[in-house]
């Protein structure tokens, strides 16, 4: 696939705080996570997903059996169409989702409509990810060796925020590896100027944690990635349920609780799904596709206030460059006061880490 417009100009936005270089993969070649009979299909589904259908197209699929496709949409004209307001194309976009759902339940002769999901693709967003999983990857891997977890583990992240710093969910979650509140606040990681959800270093370290618990209890790496998500005591409850510890079963099962839904039986299968495309990320997406690496940079601790407009200067007056480095900020609080409290862990460009020696605690 060629780089689109939108794609290189997001590329070049990287460059004030990245350089780019080939792409490659740091996978190990030997992988205990390969795919079961029993859950081929299920991957295959999401492997499509990941990197066939754009965010601007989807498939209407059954929602017990994602294999199952019913249909497709394409909603590329309405969405790239320059002459009509986002207003009007919010509308369209409805009313083709709408229509294109009911045209494929009379087809099928569907009586249960309950049963019938959209799903939008991520070509194009996981082309993103991969470039910027270069950024963090290096370090997650690190992180996760430490802690004596396999480092495909770390991928996880794609299908948590795709690798964006600033995602937050509904519900709460946040950072790249979209972790909750009620994980995240006993160890002391919300502060009222600064989440280190969304550090990524810190986040990083938590997540490990987390996922090595999970195995601990759970004794199986499919429960333990799928309990990432909808918790250790959930996935604790649907084993218990079902007297099974097997996640073919516990997908299957139509003996569940009222929490386990379409998110918690696909997690594993897409976390598979985003292995396979890592692998065959240049046969996906072509020989266009590279790799972003983080310039050298060093943290430390601000050990006064400062004016936004003095730390400013350590980011070559750049405040993009500055939210990009220190994801962990509360901005909006920063924006409001135009003051960097002091006790902030802040991270640096290492080329003007000379300028902030007298501001170190």
């Amino acid at each position: 696939m060629k780089l689109s417009f939108i794609l290189l100009t997001f590329l070049i936005s990287l460059s004030a705080w990245s350089r780019v270089t080939k792409w490659n993969s740091s996978l190990p070649d030997a992988s205990q996570f390969e795919t079961s009979e029993a859950l081929s299909e299920r991957v295959d589904f999401w492997t499509k997903i990941f990197s066939y259908y754009t965010t601007q197209q989807g498939v209407f699929h059954l929602v017990d059996d994602p294999s199952f496709i019913l249909g497709e949409i394409d909603l590329t004209p309405i969405s790239n169409s320059s002459v009509i307001t986002s207003a009007v194309k919010r509308k369209l976009i409805q009313d083709a989702t709408s229509g294109r759902r009911k045209e494929l339940i009379t087809k099928w002769k569907i009586s249960d409509v309950k049963r019938v999901r959209l799903q939008m693709g991520l070509k194009d967003r996981m082309q993103k990810a991969l470039t910027l999983s270069g950024q963090y990857l290096p370090m997650m891997e690190e992180i996760f060796r430490k802690e004596g977890l396999p480092v495909e583990l770390t991928r996880i992240v794609f299908v948590e925020s795709s690798f964006n710093i600033f995602a937050q969910s509904k519900v709460g979650a946040s950072g790249l590896w979209q972790i909750m509140p009620s994980v995240a606040k006993p160890f002391g990681y919300i502060q009222s100027d600064y989440d280190k959800r969304n550090h990524p270093y810190h986040a990083t370290e938590l997540a490990a944690k987390i996922l090595k618990q999970n195995y601990k209890k759970l004794k199986s790496w499919p429960l333990a990635i799928t309990a990432y998500n909808h918790g250790l005591t959930g996935v604790r409850r649907m084993v218990d349920r079902n007297g099974s510890a097997e996640i073919k079963d516990l997908i299957e099962s139509e003996n569940v609780t009222p929490t386990w839904g379409f998110a918690s039986k696909n997690f594993y299968s897409c976390f598979l799904a985003v292995l396979e495309v890592e692998r065959n990320a240049l046969n996906l997406f072509g020989k266009e596709l590279v790799l972003s690496k983080t310039l050298p940079h060093k943290e430390f601790k601000l050990n006064q206030t400062l004016a936004k407009a003095k730390v400013l200067k350590w980011y070559n007056g750049s405040l993009t460059r500055f939210k990009q480095m220190n994801p962990h900020l509360n901005w909006s609080r920063i924006m409001k006061s135009k003051r960097i409290p002091a006790g902030i862990p802040l991270i640096v460009p290492l080329e003007n880490y000379h300028l902030v020696a007298q501001f170190k605690s």
